[in-house]
């Protein structure tokens, strides 16, 4: 209606001009008629003048209208195709992040290892999962190991079975360890982990004791070596081919060898092969 309003207000003023023209304006004088005709005008122009506008305004709104529904038709055909490429690109979760995330809802449960040599005679904790999906299992000083020691595996080189056994949510089975093992000395929990005067320290000489386990019907073997100390002094480790690694003096390895071989035994293997090579502090080893 602006618009309107602009154009009557320039018609007008023309005809201001006009009529204010002297010879015009003498005419218009002696003919009283157009005195009608003059005022009329603006009366008649304004309905022209404001349908042109509304057809006007109406024309552009059904413009505004179309442009508005094809806009959001491109963008809806925008957001399907960016759904399709980010679908297409998203990286597809591996068989070591599935692992992770399993082990992960387990945090601090005690798990049931095998490998393939055997099944570990303990049962060590589940301690910590990195982004990087490598998990440190954890077996404190207890009854089955007078030291403590970890093992970190990539989760992409674990079977995990999720069937309980006992107390032990999950069942793994390594494939291939990350790293060398680690030996923690005495500790009893995880978070002991960085006390350094709690790392003894072995110095491996001769063979003490030694045996190995075959089960009928498997290829499978196991065995038990115990090394004295190259000191002579009443200091033995007792090395497991099935992980464990532990250090006492001659009474605490016997027991401690004992206890491997009851495993070894359960689990249904056979000594097959044994022997000593002596020394000043015996063993008691059946």
């Amino acid at each position: 209606m602006k618009r309107v309003f602009a154009i009557t207000v320039v018609v007008v003023l023309v005809f201001v001009v006009v009529l204010l023209h002297s010879a015009i304006k003498d005419f218009l004088w002696t003919h009283p008629w157009w005195h009608s005709l003059l005022l009329a005008v603006p009366t008649i122009a304004l309905p022209i003048l404001a349908y042109f506008e509304l057809r006007h305004s109406s024309e552009a709104n059904t413009l505004r209208a179309r442009i508005a529904n094809l806009t959001a038709e491109l963008d809806a055909e925008r957001n399907k195709h960016l759904q399709q490429i980010a679908k297409n690109t998203e990286k597809p979760v591996t068989q070591a992040e599935r692992n992770a995330n399993t082990l992960r809802r387990h945090l601090r449960a005690k798990v049931t290892v095998s490998e393939e040599h055997g099944t570990w005679a303990s049962t060590p904790e589940i301690v910590e999962v990195t982004d990087d999906n490598i998990v440190t299992l954890f077996t404190p000083r207890d009854y089955s190991s007078s030291a403590a020691w970890c093992v970190k595996v990539h989760c992409g080189e674990l079977e995990i079975t999720d069937i309980p056994q006992g107390s032990c949510p999950l069942r793994l089975k390594v494939l291939k360890r990350y790293g060398s093992d680690v030996q923690l000395g005495e500790i009893t929990k995880w978070e002991d982990r960085f006390q350094q005067a709690a790392k003894p320290t072995f110095a491996k000489g001769g063979t003490a004791y030694h045996a190995t386990y075959s089960k009928p019907g498997s290829p499978e073997r196991r065995s038990l070596n115990v090394y004295a100390s190259s000191d002579g002094a009443n200091s033995f480790l007792v090395e497991a081919s099935t992980g464990e690694r532990v250090i006492g003096d001659n009474k605490e390895i016997s027991k401690r060898f004992m206890v491997l071989q009851i495993e070894y035994l359960a689990a249904g293997f056979g000594r097959s092969s044994a022997g000593t090579g002596g020394g000043p502090h015996p063993l008691f080893i059946c």
